[in-house]
């Protein structure tokens, strides 16, 4: 018999992000060609969370380190709070887009060499702004119908981190 889906589930690192990311982007094309809005913007901002922890986390991890909540994802948001002076609100934290983009960009910035260019620090924070204002995790809880202007927005948003990965 074949194994589930959840069994054949790799560790979550930072190879899976990257993957996954493409993956939900996808998704998230194919939904919207059916008229699917809000389900094509719930999967953009998954796919926008995690090339930003796939980003963040490359920082300081191989691709292949396996990332969990205790020991990587909840330490890296105490230090955006307490050392970096981000603004993370406790509601879905682990999910919090514009927060993982200021992240990255401090972060980046306090290492000797990796800051990024002013223009693209700019972009990967309005990115994260953008999806941010539009996304959370609870938005599947809603039956709201998104408006055309906010899926091209977060679509344009998701696709721009997608391209820059490699270099964020």
């Amino acid at each position: 018999m074949p194994k589930l889906l959840k069994d054949r589930w790799r560790p979550e690192c930072i190879r899976e992000f990257r993957a996954a990311a493409n993956e939900r982007y996808q998704d998230g094309l194919a939904l919207a060609i059916q008229g699917r809005r809000t389900g094509a913007i719930y999967l953009w901002g998954y796919s926008a969370e995690m090339a930003l922890k796939a980003a963040y986390f490359t920082l300081f991890h191989s691709e292949t380190a396996t990332l969990d909540w205790k020991s990587h994802i909840l330490p890296a948001i105490q230090h955006a709070k307490l050392v970096r002076q981000i603004a993370w609100p406790v509601a879905g934290q682990g999910h919090n887009v514009r927060a993982w983009a200021e992240l990255l960009v401090a972060e980046r910035a306090s290492i000797s060499g990796r800051a990024y260019e002013p223009r693209t620090a700019r972009q990967v924070q309005v990115c994260g702004q953008r999806i941010g204002q539009l996304w959370s995790e609870s938005l599947r809880y809603h039956g709201n119908l998104a408006y055309s202007h906010e899926v091209t927005r977060v679509r344009l948003a998701a696709e721009w981190l997608l391209i820059n990965l490699v270099n964020l």
